[in-house]
């Protein structure tokens, strides 16, 4: 930006572009690591995803979480979208209208 020299506010817009300019090469690495702090994240989301979904996988074939955890295996942070991770037990209710039988052929 120049200003004509004649002008009276030219020192005035001189040492405020000066002086910006200054400011404005503090912020040039700050933006770039900004941008690439977002890259990363955007691949270490990808590989949670990634993560999840084989650890959900190595689950659903039988692995145990104490299995797979003594393996290296730690349980993801994030878990896939979905029903949410209840206990294994089978609950059961009294009365006799919730009774079932369960029969062989």
């Amino acid at each position: 930006m120049t200003t004509p020299s004649g002008d009276p506010s030219s020192p005035m817009l001189t040492t405020a572009e000066t002086m910006l300019a200054s400011r404005l090469e503090v912020i040039k690495p700050l933006a770039s690591s900004i941008a690439e702090r977002k890259r990363l994240q955007a691949l270490v989301d990808s590989a949670d995803k990634e993560y999840s979904a084989a650890y959900a996988a190595a689950s659903a074939a039988g692995w145990t979480a104490d299995e797979l955890r003594r393996m290296g295996a730690e349980e993801p942070t994030r878990r896939l979208p979905g029903r949410p991770k209840g206990s294994r037990t089978r609950r059961t209710r009294s009365g006799a209208e919730d009774v079932t039988e369960t029969t062989s052929s």
